[in-house]
């Protein structure tokens, strides 16, 4: 059995029918994927939510008015197992809309989020629903393990927190794991959240922000109380979006966009939740925001070189010094990134927290 939707796009959920499971019974988890234009990696994707050790799931794949193949591979997938759901959109409307389609028809106790061009270990979802039920938590995020889409391997995996237990996310530890100098943002994990939460706070995807969503998603969840947890586990395989080894950008990527959507959902979140945050708070998401804010002024200072327009360069290194500071920066996480893939060829896969 097949399961298609074909609407069209609204903006407040709540009309439509809901995918459920054939047997009739509650899925424990809704795996939302949002599809765009992806017919090279979406079946990989999907395939490896299939085969999750936890086998009431259901899996809601949002076509975001694809114009290759995407959406005929998803429907041959659905085809053959009844967990798939296709909603079909007439026209692009973006990730966070896309998501958010798939949010209001989630019939999971849990939601967890894959993207098109990444994909799950075979025990992801048990590991992390366990540890959601031993730690009373509304959400709980692991690591990625860094796949360079160049070298065709993992080479690394991040660790947002302790090595060999469960770390709570504050606030405050949310804004130091995601500002721009950071070589892995916590923004980027996609964590498994209580679907109850979400909708008894009315917290979903903001339209309004093409990048960044997954931050601020995260951020006004854990403003908003919820108990959740890093945990040490890195069943996420993450395509890094600019490859480690040659700095090229992986098909589909949208890395290197949007920082001023993500500035902007900074300010966002001051003007939203301002009231709620202590000064530290307060004065972590502020660094945040200058961080990215920093990082653009350095991209319009390379441009100017790159131009051999020294005078503005020079200008630009006088009124903002900290431009060779990023440098510096920079330099030195490329260095840990090729050290890293070195270590990657024995077969070790180390932990990295910057």
């Amino acid at each position: 059995m097949v399961v298609l939707i074909i609407m069209a796009y609204q903006e407040t959920p709540g009309t439509g029918m809901a995918g459920t499971l054939e047997s009739g019974n509650r899925a424990s988890i809704s795996v939302i994927i949002p599809v765009y234009n992806c017919e090279t990696t979406v079946e990989k994707a999907i395939l490896s939510a299939l085969e999750q050790s936890v086998r009431d799931i259901e899996i809601i794949v949002v076509d975001d008015g694809s114009a290759d193949r995407t959406r005929q591979i998803v429907e041959n997938l659905a085809a053959v197992d009844h967990r798939i759901v296709l909603i079909a959109l007439p026209k692009n409307v973006g990730v966070s809309a896309a998501r958010n389609i798939a949010l209001a028809r989630a019939a999971g106790d849990w939601v967890a989020v894959l993207d098109a061009d990444d994909w799950f270990r075979p025990d992801r979802l048990r590991s992390m629903l366990l540890a959601a039920e031993r730690l009373d938590a509304d959400l709980v995020c692991d690591n990625l393990r860094l796949f360079d889409h160049a070298l065709g391997r993992v080479v690394g995996t991040t660790c947002f927190g302790a090595r060999r237990s469960a770390t709570r996310l504050t606030v405050r530890r949310l804004f130091d794991l995601d500002h721009a100098f950071r070589r892995h943002h916590l923004g980027f994990s996609k964590p498994m959240i209580k679907t109850a939460f979400l909708r008894e706070h009315g917290i979903s995807y903001n339209s309004r922000y093409r990048v960044g969503e997954d931050f601020l998603l995260l951020a006004e969840v854990v403003l908003n109380g919820a108990r959740a947890f890093l945990l040490p586990s890195a069943d996420y395989v993450y395509v890094h979006r600019i490859a480690p080894s040659t700095r090229t950008a992986a098909p589909n990527s949208r890395a290197d966009t949007g920082f001023d959507h993500i500035r902007k959902s900074c300010s966002h979140l001051l003007g939203m939740y301002g009231h709620r945050m202590d000064k530290a708070e307060r004065r972590g998401l502020a660094r945040k925001r200058k961080s990215i804010s920093d990082w653009l002024a350095y991209m319009d200072a390379l441009a100017a070189l790159r131009q051999r327009d020294f005078g503005r360069f020079f200008v630009m290194i006088r009124r903002r010094p900290i431009l060779l500071f990023i440098k510096i920066h920079t330099m030195r996480n490329r260095l840990q990134d090729l050290l890293m893939i070195q270590w990657s060829r024995l077969g070790n896969f180390r932990n990295y927290t910057e």
